[in-house]
């Protein structure tokens, strides 16, 4: 109770603080990048479900309507995994878990695959290569290790922020740093439409 309660009293008082002190944040074009990308999904969010409502877009008949199938296959999906697992409980389908799918994949805006990719990475190495091979190891360590990884970046981008940062010195560049921002989707030339809107010209 008191770890949340001082997450809480942190997180609002660096929020508030990087309003009112960082230039430009939250804009597509701020120097260091603070572009809110959750922020950005949030308030497309609050755009659909209150500015033009669920109604204008996933009514029958509306441009997203389709989508609303999808509620049933997360309502059937958790029940089919459940009883494939029972029929053929030796079968790869008990490690799947539909919450976990959706929820995943319900992420990808403001993450990207190269996100995927990395947890896809890890994952596979600690959770199955390791795991088959030194199983003595990784039921002792494997979780020590994944508290580790997670600290290390904490701490890996505090410093980074205090000391390249706050002091205005030219983050290191190389393939690593590159690859997020040399995309076409970076660049803001994955789509582009000339003269044409998207979507219905009225809602």
């Amino acid at each position: 109770m008191v770890a949340t309660l001082w997450t809480s009293i942190v997180q609002i008082a660096v929020m508030n603080w990087a309003l009112g002190s960082i230039d430009g944040i939250c804009d597509k074009d701020q120097p260091n990048h603070y572009s809110c990308p959750n922020g950005r999904v949030f308030f497309n969010a609050s755009v659909i479900w209150g500015v033009i409502g669920p109604a204008r877009m996933f009514s029958p008949g509306q441009l997203y309507s389709g989508l609303m199938w999808f509620w049933l296959a997360g309502a059937i999906l958790p029940v089919l995994i459940y009883l494939g697992a029972r029929i053929w409980p030796r079968s790869k389908i008990r490690y799947l878990s539909a919450p976990l799918v959706f929820t995943g994949a319900g992420l990808i805006p403001p993450a990207t695959p190269l996100n995927y990719l990395s947890w896809g990475i890890v994952g596979f190495i600690f959770n199955k290569w390791i795991r088959s091979r030194w199983r003595g190891w990784w039921m002792q360590y494997n979780y020590v290790l994944s508290a580790g990884l997670d600290v290390g970046l904490t701490l890996s981008t505090i410093v980074i922020f205090l000391c390249l940062q706050l002091t205005d010195t030219t983050f290191p560049s190389w393939w690593g740093t590159r690859i997020a921002t040399d995309t076409m989707d970076a660049a803001g030339t994955a789509v582009e439409i000339t003269g044409e809107k998207f979507g219905p010209t009225t809602w």
